[in-house]
């Protein structure tokens, strides 16, 4: 690619007031993307480095979960079986209406 030829030196007005020159440091956009998207690309390729050798520095070990169910308690059984006689009385008088 061929770099382009931009003024090194350039003059920010204010948008306000034209006579006022707006001092600083300023990038012109398409090299501040370049050099976010090189950071980006360097950063990426870091962390995936890093996180391979943390993986494969550990033993690979396998982890199984139990989960023992459990039965309903008797609270929570009474409450169900109050919410399903709730449903059926409510279609039944829908239906004798």
């Amino acid at each position: 690619m061929s770099e382009v030829k931009r003024p090194t030196r350039v003059v920010v007005v204010d948008a306000d007031n034209p006579m006022e020159e707006v001092r600083g440091e300023f990038f012109w956009r398409e090299d501040h993307e370049r050099v976010v998207a090189a950071a980006r690309d360097e950063a990426y390729r870091a962390g995936y480095e890093d996180g391979l050798s943390a993986s494969s520095s550990r033993a690979m070990s396998t982890t199984v979960r139990v989960r023992v169910l459990r039965r309903p308690r008797p609270v929570m059984r009474a409450l169900l079986l109050f919410v399903v006689l709730a449903f059926f009385v409510s279609l039944i008088g829908g239906f004798v209406r």
